[in-house]
């Protein structure tokens, strides 16, 4: 009987420890710095990817004049923008954002992602997911 008991222990532990999996989409955290004159056009495009919530800041890069010569940059004024993006689709946006960076005239920029690990709610993920019809409450 006391085998019994510490089988049915371990069974309840590693059911505990598996991940919830209802959540089919993780998500992840994308960064983007450009020029501070396509902020709004780098985010209208970042949010045509399903990106259901995004921040933009003004930012200034520390970069000397020369340096932003030698890089081809205009200045160092910069938007950046947070976006939160299905981790599906974090490929098409990097392929659409390097193409967009090397073919806009004063559109450089960079991009990177940073994984989620972690929310708090189903309503909370299911509006950073842009999910909010699929997923319910309770679930």
């Amino acid at each position: 009987m006391e085998e019994e008991k510490h089988k049915h222990k371990k069974i309840m532990r590693h059911k505990k420890a598996e991940p919830n999996n209802f959540v089919a989409n993780k998500l992840e955290l994308l960064i983007t710095v450009v020029d501070r004159r396509k902020g709004e056009y780098y985010a209208d495009l970042i949010q045509s990817f399903d990106v259901n919530m995004q921040m933009l800041c003004f930012g200034r890069g520390t970069a000397k004049a020369e340096m932003l010569r030698y890089l081809g940059l205009a200045d160092s004024d910069k938007t950046v923008i947070f976006s939160v993006i299905k981790e599906e689709k974090v490929e098409s946006v990097f392929e659409e954002l390097n193409e967009k960076f090397e073919n806009i005239k004063n559109g450089k920029g960079i991009a990177f992602t940073v994984p989620m690990s972690s929310l708090i709610g189903v309503a909370i993920y299911g509006f950073l997911s842009n999910n909010r019809g699929t997923v319910k409450e309770g679930q």
